[in-house]
């Protein structure tokens, strides 16, 4: 009787049903959307986009993408995004997102034929200074899904690529291309390390050209690889370690081993341990060996 009555349900209301597979599942990663930058990227480049989002990190939609870059007198290239974003504000304006009163959101079908402009963000946007897209809570000023800098001091720009949550415990990862020659007229993917590394839990230090790749493992189960540039290229010098074990007196020891890196290899230099003492609710140091 219940399978009776539950058919009859879908046959009175087939359209409130539609709607509802419709609003879950037209950006499933399938559909491409073409968004083309109004103003002039770097003062040089006429910059358009074609997006394939899903809404699996709903309510964002990211997705991969490839963004076509356009200087004058014809020379172009295109470079991918492996989860290009836009904010919630753009896709409410583009009519992609809404929220009811009940504060669900809703992905909408929109037309697949139309050019939605967009205008990229204004203010001066750094890699070392980082603050703008650390945090969620920080939104950047405008739409800034990539942008140029010099980040190995070679003179030329790096093309770097923003990656929405696409990096170790969904923080934001970065996608680095580098420029053939000054021009800028074509860029390839950057596949040496550390550049081929990168995520929004790197440090990096334009003072003293350093650049420290953080790897998150949980409570003292970390590492950190320390790069410096060196004649023109990034090298390892110090690797970080994070370890623990288990004291029955104390708890969970927690041990740090720094090396040093020479030729490709670690040298251990220093070896310290610490634990959280819980009722005094303080870290307490128990001495540092050095080798």
């Amino acid at each position: 009787m219940k399978y009776i009555i539950l058919l009859a349900f879908l046959l009175i209301n087939p359209v409130t049903q539609a709607e509802e597979v419709g609003q879950k599942s037209f950006f499933d990663g399938t559909k491409t959307i073409h968004l083309k930058f109004t103003n002039i990227i770097d003062g040089q480049y006429a910059v358009d986009v074609l997006w394939m989002p899903d809404d699996g990190l709903a309510p964002q939609l990211v997705g991969p993408a490839t963004i076509n870059f356009v200087k004058d007198k014809g020379h172009s290239f295109s470079v991918s995004a492996e989860a290009f974003h836009l904010p919630i504000n753009v896709l409410n304006k583009f009519g992609l997102l809404r929220y009811d009163d009940s504060g669900d959101y809703h992905t909408l079908p929109v037309d697949l034929s139309q050019v939605h402009p967009i205008e990229y963000g204004s203010g001066e946007v750094s890699i070392f200074n980082n603050p703008y897209h650390l945090h969620y809570d920080k939104p950047i000023v405008g739409i800034v899904p990539f942008f140029f800098e010099d980040i190995d001091f070679d003179g030329k720009d790096e093309l770097i690529i923003i990656n929405t949550r696409a990096g170790q415990r969904w923080v934001d990862s970065y996608t680095i291309y580098k420029a053939t020659y000054k021009g800028g007229n074509i860029y390839n993917l950057a596949n040496d390390e550390p550049l081929n590394m990168l995520d929004q839990k790197t440090t990096f230090d334009k003072e003293n050209r350093t650049i420290d790749v953080f790897s998150s493992g949980g409570a003292c189960t970390n590492s950190n690889e320390k790069f410096k540039l060196i004649n023109g290229k990034y090298i390892s010098v110090e690797f970080t370690d994070w370890d623990y074990y288990i004291d029955n007196v104390k708890g969970s020891v927690c041990v740090e081993s720094i090396y040093t890196v020479t030729d490709g290899g670690r040298i251990l230099k220093s070896k310290s341990e610490s634990y959280w003492d819980s009722e005094k609710s303080e870290n307490i140091e128990l001495g540092i060996k050095y080798y």
